[in-house]
């Protein structure tokens, strides 16, 4: 088993899937009723997050609470203009079954270029 994970790792990983999910504080503190300086203290590692707002961060960023905790420390990717443009668009759509065919547009694209 890996070692302990202290507040200020959580903390971390809650800002990095925070900036993946593209959520400022205040959107997150929103969805988790807390103040957005009660935020800026769970990622600074100064308040220990009890375990269901944990949850509740986890539900809101749509990542497991074991994400906060797994072995494999989270890195950050720099995505590209487009590319961010893209992930917000895709992470805008609701609707399940348009999600896929996206992903098998995507799919076939790449098989043609190729």
């Amino acid at each position: 088993m890996g070692g302990i994970v202290d507040s200020k790792e959580v903390g971390r990983r809650i800002r990095q899937f925070r900036q993946d999910a593209g959520l400022s504080q205040e959107a997150l503190a929103e969805l988790v009723g807390v103040s957005f300086q009660q935020v800026q203290k769970y990622e600074s590692g100064h308040t220990t997050l009890n375990i269901l707002k944990l949850q509740q961060i986890a539900d809101a960023l749509k990542v497991q609470v074991s994400d906060f905790f797994g072995t494999v420390p989270v890195q950050h990717v720099r995505l590209s203009g487009e590319e961010d443009q893209l992930l917000q668009a895709f992470r805008s759509i609701k609707n399940t079954e348009m999600r896929e065919c996206i992903l098998k547009l995507v799919g076939n694209i790449n098989k043609r270029v190729k």
